[in-house]
């Protein structure tokens, strides 16, 4: 707990903070703690786009009231700010991050805030994350990453404090699903995010849609034999939302399976 008061001893001398906010675990966590210590002179800002499902900026809004932060939204075009992006190149992280920071860092000089936060914590740092490089490049402060607060913790916290996303799984953009150097297009976006809401309606709790070339889906879940008995009901429905072939991943569903062809290279 001495980190933890550490930490909250550094937010209190920002005096006032902005944190980068998508209403997961780890930014939750950050800005209860920033409206805590800082009361009205902390603020949440999140980004409504097109690679984010459109459910979390609703879940986003509904975690600031609870903690009670002014809360702020902005809209953010990946596919159209940068062309580059759409390729999904290795560093596609890096792209999207540097968009997102120009977005914030306006909008918080509009509204006065020096500083900015976001959630990204101790353990993302064993994951690829180019995002990272962009955030330092930007000088955003990444508060549980300087005092070296892990998953593990926040989740632990998040329940002592009683913060609805204690339990709550990784909040991961939807061009996570798609192999680097494979487009990525509003269309295909909407299929995933399509196909994901429909195994959550079959009350799959943890699961993916990868989406290769030729129309492919691999379904991740962590319930094989259910997907199995659901096996006819699965094609038929992404069949009908555009996928050409569906599979199933015998590995379940893993966060960050996309960067394994990363790391070997």
């Amino acid at each position: 707990m001495f980190r933890m008061e550490k930490l909250k001893e550094a937010i209190r001398a920002k005096e006032r903070l902005l944190i980068m906010f998508s209403g997961g675990l780890d930014s939750t966590l950050l800005a209860k703690i920033a409206f805590d210590e800082l009361g009205d002179a902390a603020c949440a800002l999140s980004i409504k786009s097109p690679i984010i499902r459109s459910n979390e900026i609703s879940e986003a809004g509904m975690n600031a009231e609870i903690i009670g932060i002014p809360h702020g939204v902005i809209e953010v075009d990946e596919l159209a700010d940068d062309r580059t992006f759409a390729k999904n190149p290795i560093d596609r992280c890096y792209i999207c991050r540097k968009s997102r920071n120009r977005a914030v860092i306006k909008w918080a000089g509009e509204k006065g805030f020096a500083i900015i936060a976001d959630g990204m914590n101790y353990s993302d740092l064993e994951d690829y994350r180019p995002g990272i490089k962009a955030a330092r490049e930007d000088c955003i402060w990444q508060p549980f990453v300087e005092f070296g607060i892990t998953k593990q913790e926040i989740r632990r916290i998040s329940r002592m404090l009683n913060l609805p996303t204690w339990d709550k799984l990784p909040t991961v953009g939807l061009c996570s699903r798609f192999p680097y150097g494979y487009e990525i297009t509003r269309e295909r976006i909407q299929r995933v995010e399509k196909a994901e809401a429909l195994l959550e309606q079959l009350g799959f709790v943890n699961c993916r849609v990868r989406y290769f070339p030729f129309e492919t889906a691999i379904i991740e879940v962590d319930d094989l034999q259910k997907a199995l008995s659901l096996r006819d009901k699965l094609v038929s429905a992404l069949a009908e939302i555009g996928f050409s072939f569906v599979s199933l991943d015998l590995e379940g569903c893993i966060s960050g399976k996309m960067n394994r062809i990363v790391k070997k290279g």
